[in-house]
């Protein structure tokens, strides 16, 4: 008995302790403010730059490559659009980083994103080495004739072809649409050199010879 009452003293000290030890997450607040910081002291931008300039020399070495085989491929670029080809920024931030979906919705139908300058400018490099552009993205397919205008507006003035999550669509994670969508470009004969996209999700799956990841410090999607 003794034993016992010994082991339970000490299970209990070790939880004692590491509750204590435990801290809070940070406070909302200043967590916002901190993306915000982030953003307004160009160090978001100077990030996404690092990572674009290093696709940029990938696209171009691919490229390089590609006119020295007997038989060159059909190189392809696969985008994701919000937060990589496209800034939400400046609604995420007047919505304090939340709002509704039908917040969400509302900004998306007025389709004056602007376009991610150094993203825009690989999507620039890439038609002007005959590199195919593919746009996937986790926008549901009712958004379709917003997010082309969109698009359009901002500079992406034309691709392959846009993939939009079909809205019937409900597993937890986007993994499977968009690896399901590089695999459906691939089976059409295109090698994709290249995935970019701010979401680890955006990704993962397969089916890219290389992937680049941009910062996104204001939203997680699995």
């Amino acid at each position: 008995m003794r034993n016992i009452n010994k082991l339970l003293i000490i299970i209990l000290s070790v939880f004692i302790v590491t509750t204590v030890a435990a801290q809070a997450p940070i406070n909302l607040h200043w967590a916002k403010a901190a993306v915000v910081k982030y953003y307004n002291t160009q160090q978001y931008q100077h990030e996404i730059h690092r990572v674009v300039d290093s696709a940029k020399q990938y696209l171009q070495q691919r490229v390089i490559e590609n006119t020295k085989l007997t038989q060159s491929k059909k190189l392809a670029i696969v985008f994701d659009i919000d937060e990589t080809a496209l800034s939400n920024y400046p609604s995420m931030k007047k919505l304090q980083f939340g709002g509704s979906k039908k917040d969400l919705l509302q900004h998306m139908q007025q389709a004056n994103d602007k376009a991610i300058k150094a993203t825009y400018s690989l999507y620039k490099l890439a038609k002007k080495n005959d590199v195919s552009v593919f746009f996937i993205t986790g926008r549901g397919e009712h958004l379709r004739k917003v997010t082309v205008k969109n698009l359009r507006v901002a500079g992406y003035t034309s691709w392959q072809k846009l993939y939009m999550r079909p809205d019937a669509y409900n597993q937890k994670s986007i993994v499977p649409y968009k690896s399901g969508a590089r695999h459906a470009i691939e089976s059409m004969n295109y090698d994709i050199i290249i995935s970019i996209g701010d979401q680890h999700s955006d990704l993962k799956g397969g089916y890219a010879d290389k992937t680049f990841k941009l910062p996104n410090p204001f939203y997680y999607i699995p």
